[in-house]
């Protein structure tokens, strides 16, 4: 199994704090790498704004009502064995009773690990997908084919042929894809979650009432209910009050 280390409390909420900027869509654009002069020739000759992309592919990998009173941040790199045991066996159930029933909601943070050749393209693939709405069929295809593409040398073309199936706009796709339109998505969020202290895959972090819970690797659906059960039961922590010092960190 992938070893993660456990992070301190205060690194969680750095990377709960980032994980909220981005629910709240407001990450700023102006935080993208800007493109070189081929690239914006290439913006203007296709007609795609490129920013649009950025903020289509972060509504796209939430997953859940905005009102949703758990929210699960999954840190996760998708040429992981470990994050592909996960999303084939727990998060199905996760969906299932929390995230479809309005009760959670889940937003993906890509961290591509260093040793997984294909797992960045596979991580543009998806946040591509994100952009047409289409993120989480793509990471289900992503997960279920892994053992496929991984360590092939022709990965991204087989993506292509997942967007194809998909349904998605290919001349789109390809455009995100061979431009890196999502790129910088993808390495701020491995700078989140290297922040945070994250160096291994699968991680999850849960927030709701003010309080907060982390799971380590691909546990079981029963831990994430016990976890989630816990923070829905759990009073509301109080609201700092104007002027107060602030609580001291642990």
């Amino acid at each position: 199994m992938t070893r993660i280390p456990t992070p301190q409390p205060r690194h969680l909420r750095s990377l709960a704090a980032a994980g909220a900027l981005l629910l709240g869509s407001a990450l700023s654009t102006s935080a993208c790498a800007q493109p070189g002069n081929g690239a914006a020739a290439n913006r203007a000759a296709s007609g795609v704004n490129a920013d649009s992309v950025v903020a289509r592919a972060e509504r796209g990998r939430v997953k859940g009502p905005d009102s949703a009173p758990i929210t699960i941040i999954e840190v996760s790199d998708f040429q992981c064995p470990y994050c592909r045991e996960f999303a084939t066996t727990t998060y199905p159930r996760l969906d299932s009773a929390y995230l479809r029933t309005g009760r959670a909601k889940l937003l993906y943070i890509n961290l591509p690990l260093m040793n997984h050749r294909q797992a960045f393209a596979a991580a543009e693939a998806a946040m591509c997908a994100a952009a047409q709405d289409k993120f989480f069929a793509m990471h289900d295809r992503l997960f279920a084919t892994q053992r496929e593409w991984s360590g092939q040398a022709d990965a991204a073309q087989r993506f292509e042929g997942y967007a194809q199936q998909l349904g998605l706009n290919m001349a789109e796709f390809r455009d995100c894809t061979q431009n890196d339109r999502t790129a910088s998505l993808i390495v701020n969020d491995a700078m989140q979650a290297a922040g945070a202290g994250i160096q291994g895959t699968p991680m999850f972090i849960l927030n709701g009432n003010g309080q907060q819970a982390s799971l380590n690797g691909a546990v079981p659906f029963e831990q994430f209910q016990q976890a989630i059960d816990s923070l829905s039961s759990r009073p509301a922590a109080p609201a700092p009050q104007p002027g107060a010092p602030p609580a001291p960190r642990p």
